[in-house]
């Protein structure tokens, strides 16, 4: 049967398990405050036993594994709703960062307000067709409302490119996360046992958080404990094992001259995932790029296309202060003396050439100008509706009515107006943008809540209880105290045996 040596072993095994296992409590109190840290616990086995005659004697106990404690599904789900959350803010703050420019508040500066300004300079031009204080009032309100629309269109241009400024910068950091996340899996695949190197894994999970944040992704683990990363729409992989792809931002004419976004797999094919990607700081800003705020540009677009278009094709019909008709018979379009004109000739429908219908009058607030001609010299503004009458009015009371006629804009670029008056399209432009700032903030919000809850989840499961701990530590330490004593009394008895029978 066992000696006392073999007792003193067994004792020894007790001291060993008890103060590796006291050092995986003081590991986890000291990373209570770490973010994705997970709590982690300490397996202890009972070591082979020995066989003497027909008796199995144990011989103690040994520290066989310290594991995380973790749930890898509500992880993922934390990383999902990471994307959501972060896509959710930055198209919020996108969007609430231009919508005060376009309150109509009633002030001189809001739009409604400098189109109705400018419909009632030709009220008050037919009230005094003949004063030339009133014709260069009417250029005036032209050229506010002009700059008005071209103020605004250049915002959001501005704040298209300083998201395309964004995505250049995400794009590296990007990359430089994915090649830490494929070292850890390579570091993990190597673990001396499944789950053993906790800390790596929690190293891992922070940094796929990270990238969740930056860009939508889909994350599963296989079989290796290696994390697989794909983009959120699968259309490219970003992690696979110990390689990371390359994600480039690269100036695309294509693209307007901003950023196409490529992903270059190992084997050195390029995807272009542009539109591909959905969620996290990198697809919102995508969005916000070439969705959102072209999307405002467009309404600008449209309204300028219907103001000036509407203006001059009732502008045509009269004739100025010297008793000419700005429609000249056997003149070209281009060549009538048109109130809106543009860097180019206008063409029979009053708009630019180079703007079209099937385009959304892309580009049409840019191209807009008061004809320099009439700048010049504002008699020639179409007040009469009749040759030779430099006090009639007719024409400017028709260019008045303007303000307030039904299908003035074409809002579905087939030609044809369909709705009307401008300030209801004013008014969809305003509730466009507040709606969709509202929509996002409470995206955000409820992203925000439920990200919130699934933290409390994984906290509940995974974090550290500094009562638990402190539990766990008086259970160890007794358990060292007591192995301890035990080799204390096997010293006893060994003393005694070499005192007594060794003389």
């Amino acid at each position: 049967m066992p000696g006392l040596n073999a007792s003193l072993n067994i004792g020894l095994s007790g001291l060993q398990a008890a103060q590796a296992a006291l050092n995986v409590v003081g590991h986890n109190i000291a990373n209570i405050n770490t973010p994705n840290y997970s709590r982690q616990r300490a397996i202890l086995m009972n070591n082979d036993s020995q066989t003497f005659g027909s008796m199995q004697f144990g011989t103690g106990v040994n520290l066989n594994n310290i594991i995380g404690v973790r749930d890898r599904f509500l992880e993922m789900q934390i990383t999902q709703a990471t994307s959501r959350q972060s896509g959710a803010d930055v198209r919020y703050a996108g969007v609430e960062g231009i919508s005060p420019l376009f309150n109509e508040d009633g002030s001189e500066a809001a739009l409604g307000t400098l189109v109705q300004r400018f419909f009632q300079s030709f009220q008050e031009l037919s009230s005094r067709p003949e004063d030339g204080a009133v014709r260069t009032n009417v250029v005036g309100r032209a050229q506010s409302l002009i700059n008005g629309l071209q103020s605004r269109y250049q915002l959001l241009t501005d704040q298209r490119n300083q998201a395309d400024r964004n995505i250049g910068s995400l794009v590296t950091e990007v990359n430089t996360i994915t090649a830490e996340i494929a070292k850890l899996n390579d570091r993990i695949a190597t673990e001396p046992s499944e789950g053993s190197d906790s800390d790596a894994r929690d190293q891992r999970q922070g940094l796929a958080n990270q990238l969740a944040g930056l860009v939508g992704i889909q994350v599963f683990e296989d079989s290796m404990g290696q994390l697989q990363i794909t983009l959120d729409s699968g259309a490219a992989v970003l992690v696979n094992g110990n390689t990371s792809s390359t994600m480039t931002a690269t100036l695309d004419i294509a693209y307007g001259n901003l950023n196409r976004v490529d992903v270059v797999l190992g084997s050195g094919a390029t995807i272009d995932v542009t539109q591909a990607v959905k969620e996290g700081a990198l697809g919102a800003y995508l969005d916000i790029r070439d969705t959102v705020l072209p999307g405002y540009q467009t309404k600008l677009d449209e309204l300028a296309a219907g103001i000036s278009g509407q203006v001059n094709m009732q502008h045509r019909t009269g004739f100025d202060a010297n008793g000419a008709a700005v429609a000249t018979a056997g003149l070209p379009p281009g060549l009538w003396q048109d109130f809106f004109r543009a860097s180019n000739a206008n063409d029979a429908s009053g708009l630019p050439t180079s703007v079209t219908a099937a385009s959304n009058y892309l580009g049409m607030v840019n191209a807009l100008s008061v004809n320099s001609d009439i700048v010049l010299d504002p008699r020639r503004i179409a007040a009469a509706g009749v040759a030779g009458a430099a006090g009639d009015n007719r024409n400017a009371l028709a260019l008045a009515k303007l303000q307030t006629a039904t299908s003035t804009v074409d809002t579905n670029g087939d030609g044809v107006g369909d709705s009307g008056p401008f300030s209801t399209v004013i008014g969809s432009v305003v509730n466009t943008i507040g709606t969709d700032a509202q929509g996002f903030e409470t995206r955000s919000t409820n992203a925000v809540n439920l990200l919130t809850a699934l933290q409390t989840q994984r906290d509940r499961t995974s974090g550290v209880d500094l009562d638990e701990e402190a539990t766990t530590m008086m259970s160890f330490q007794r358990s060292y105290q007591a192995s301890a004593r035990f080799i204390s009394v096997i010293n006893q008895l060994t003393d005694q045996l070499v005192n007594n029978f060794g003389k």
